[in-house]
């Protein structure tokens, strides 16, 4: 019986040690500084980025979340008791539909003047002063059509926000947030009510031509870093990713590279590395894989990122990590941490959020209910079902940043970066 005992106990360590040995391997530590056979634009190279010039890069930046699809636990707006009573960005649209105050010409400005007024060209040039080096953009289907076509003007924001990033020297990545039907069912898609993306073939064709349309816009932009196809999916409701979720992927894969065959793609295996699928499967050149890290569990930030390199090392995917959105709470020490970490695993990482409105979430007594943004806004909702024109006017027009106060994460990257330039 010691025998069996002894046995036991020398498996368990030979287990522990290695798994620690592929939770502690860093499996391309020695990276090429530069790579020959540039394109101008922003590749993958093994597992790594480089930039135009084919030299090493980190993408280093924030998300400009609760600008084209507010979220209603940090937004400035909401619907009373209108429908469910929860604010999406669908149901806020069918909500200032229904208030017999406003006009379509009312919503039409109202929704122009929020967008005009949340993030301006101060914003960017806040971004390159903190020393970072990339925005990631978080748009829905709505942003850029009417719900089936082009709106007029669909591309004149993004290209607004496009011209910024290069005159601050940061790259973009064009997330699509929200597509029509929903690929998750979560709010942040605007639009809780539905998972009707990946069963719906009328969805499905309206998200691989909007893409088409994005590649033939940006094709030859290199200030757009990447095309991050599809937020968060999942494969069915309230069920993490995997290869229905990756066989839509290559889809849209294959329709970008129709129409570019340049930019960097990004596929997101959320919500851990091993509800990815391997990029050999479908023989995509040029992708990152994304992850978004928000450490929800009962364990220290450390233990959290190194089981997140554990199972990416045990996929071995062969592909730049991106860490798409990240947070570490209210802990100056974890943010370090997080940040010392990718740098060493050679992941990119974008944090969410560059500004949030914080009187919602402020009241929770969990970590999360810290350090959301950048920049915080603190301001109570207004009600779109019954508020008037100037009412929602007065709220919409005054959420810019010379508004909000500096958190601590402005701090940490102030401590980190010391306003000095990016790696672009």
């Amino acid at each position: 019986m010691l025998t069996g005992i002894i046995a036991a106990v020398v498996i368990a360590v030979i287990l522990i040690a290695a798994f620690l040995w592929i939770c502690l391997k860093n499996p391309d530590k020695n990276r090429l500084q530069t790579i020959e056979n540039c394109t101008g634009f922003v590749r993958a190279y093994g597992r790594n980025l480089y930039d135009g010039q084919g030299r090493i890069l980190k993408l280093v930046g924030v998300n400009l979340g609760n600008w084209f699809v507010q979220e209603f636990w940090m937004a400035v707006s909401e619907i009373g008791s209108f429908d469910t009573g929860i604010y999406t960005q669908t149901r806020g649209r069918a909500a200032m539909k229904a208030n017999p105050s406003l006009s379509e010409n009312d919503i039409t400005n109202l929704e122009k003047l929020y967008i005009d007024s949340y993030i301006t060209e101060d914003d960017f040039k806040n971004i390159a002063a903190l020393g970072l080096n990339c925005v990631r953009v978080n748009f829905t289907y709505l942003t850029l059509t009417d719900g089936d076509k082009l709106k007029k003007d669909a591309f004149e924001k993004l290209d607004w926000v496009i011209e910024q990033c290069a005159e601050n020297g940061l790259y973009a990545i064009l997330d699509l947030h929200g597509a029509r039907g929903s690929q998750n069912m979560d709010i942040h898609s605007g639009n809780d009510a539905d998972f009707d993306l990946f069963p719906n073939a009328e969805n499905r064709a309206h998200t691989i031509w909007l893409w088409k349309e994005i590649a033939k816009r940006y094709r030859s932009n290199t200030t757009v870093a990447a095309y991050d196809l599809l937020n968060e999916p999942r494969r069915a409701p309230y069920k993490f990713s995997g290869k229905a979720q990756f066989d839509f992927y290559d889809e849209l894969y294959r329709a970008v590279r129709d129409e570019d065959k340049n930019h960097l793609i990004m596929m997101e295996c959320f919500t851990f590395p091993t509800h990815g699928v391997s990029p050999k499967k479908y023989g995509w050149l040029n992708v990152a894989y994304s992850y978004h890290i928000y450490n929800l569990a009962p364990v220290t930030q450390k233990m959290c990122l190194y089981f997140y390199r554990a199972l990416t090392n045990l996929k071995g995917y062969n592909v730049p990590i991106i860490v798409g959105e990240w947070n570490a709470w209210n802990k100056f020490g974890d943010w370090q941490k997080s940040m010392d970490f990718f740098d060493r695993s050679g992941w990119s990482y974008i944090s969410w959020t560059y500004k949030t409105n914080k009187y919602l979430y402020k009241k929770r007594k969990d970590r999360t209910a810290y350090c959301w943004g950048v920049f915080e806004l603190d301001m109570p909702p207004v009600d779109l079902s019954l508020a008037t024109y100037d009412e929602i006017a007065s709220v919409w027009g005054a959420v810019s940043t010379a508004d909000a106060s500096k958190s601590l994460v402005y701090d940490v990257y102030m401590s980190r970066f010391g306003g000095k330039d990016g790696d672009k």
